[in-house]
């Protein structure tokens, strides 16, 4: 076998691995609050030694960064499916979907609001999760332009972004209701919004 076979077949092998770590935190994240979950957990649900893990993080904010960025590429594949469906996307449904995934990925939301307000992030992470961002920041910037909002499009995007967090930030964790009443209220909410972006036109 020749080094570079054996090479290859060793990046393939570490690649799988952190896949595997990848996929026991996704899980442990949707189970429980991200924030206490423990690299022995993850560790143990891979069947690995907590230093494995570490030599492939090196720290559990860049396995955070990780699982965030394989939940940011499902929605924006979501909503990119969405659009190139014949009738393509509208706004509503739109909002429908971005509160719905947060909804029902509740750890992806966390940890975006993690990020997003101040969570300690290395200039290299930064560096990682902006085109992550700007990805997804597109996808929604696509709606906007194809609802034909008034405005500087990006613009638009970024405030129907942020409205969209709010209803989240205000009512995903609120006392005394259901996971169910919580969806319910939060899908109403986004409907409202899209609403105020369609008067806009």
């Amino acid at each position: 076998m020749s080094a570079a076979t054996l090479h290859a077949l060793r990046e393939k092998e570490r690649e799988s691995r952190r896949e595997l770590i990848l996929l026991a935190a996704r899980k442990l994240f949707a189970e429980k609050d991200f924030r206490s979950v423990t690299v022995r957990e993850i560790a143990r649900a891979v069947q690995v030694s907590p230093g494995t893990i570490y030599r492939y993080y090196e720290s559990l904010d860049d396995l955070f960064l990780d699982v965030f960025f394989a939940g940011a590429l499902d929605l924006t594949e979501l909503i990119d499916g969405e659009r190139n469906k014949g009738e393509g996307c509208s706004l509503r449904r739109f909002c429908e979907i971005y509160v719905g995934y947060l909804n029902e990925n509740m750890s992806f939301y966390q940890m975006m609001g993690h990020f997003m307000l101040g969570g300690r992030l290395s200039p290299e992470a930064t560096e990682r999760l902006n085109p992550i961002m700007r990805e997804l920041m597109d996808s929604i910037e696509g709606i906007v332009r194809e609802a034909a909002l008034e405005g500087e499009t990006r613009l638009v995007a970024h405030a129907l972004f942020s409205a969209l967090n709010g209803v989240m930030i205000s009512y995903a964790r609120y006392p005394g209701r259901s996971l169910e009443e919580i969806r319910r209220h939060t899908l109403r909410l986004a409907a409202v919004v899209a609403g105020f972006f369609e008067r806009e036109t």
